[in-house]
């Protein structure tokens, strides 16, 4: 029982944190409507309904920026997705709701926020989703996990 412990110890604790709420700093809209996927979409892409926080690395001054995902539906190609950001010292804080595409196993949309931005999420194997930020030549990287609330 002792050796078993510290192992259910680090599961709760990685648990608690995935299902930890996304930080003040990053403005959600009021009008959130996550819709059950269809039964007939296949798994993986049903996966991806719901919403998601983590924080993005890469960007200037080594600094780090937190971000939500809420996909509210799916459909066969894409999804509508909320993406929103927290404060930054060169990038205020904002959220934008837009339509996603599934290319592969990938959902990718873009739009503009002072310069063309481009965004890809993957689901990985341990239910987490890597995420990429492309703008102006420079790549910033992230992994999201599920929020549930």
């Amino acid at each position: 029982m002792q050796r078993l412990f510290p192992n259910i110890l680090a599961v709760v604790l990685l648990v608690g944190c995935a299902n930890a709420p996304p930080l003040a700093s990053v403005p959600l809209p009021s009008d959130i409507a996550i819709s059950v996927p269809d039964n007939k979409l296949p798994a993986e892409r049903r996966a991806f309904s719901g919403k998601w926080a983590g924080k993005w690395r890469g960007l200037a001054g080594g600094q780090q920026q937190e971000t939500v995902l809420i996909v509210e539906n799916l459909t066969a190609d894409g999804a509508t997705v909320v993406y929103a950001q927290g404060d930054h010292s060169r990038f205020p804080a904002f959220f934008r709701r837009t339509q996603a595409r599934f290319v592969g196993a990938k959902l990718n949309f873009s739009f503009e926020q002072r310069a063309p931005v481009s965004f890809s999420y993957e689901l990985q194997p341990d239910g987490t989703l890597k995420a990429e930020s492309m703008s102006r030549g420079f790549t910033a990287v992230s992994t999201l996990s599920r929020v549930n609330s």
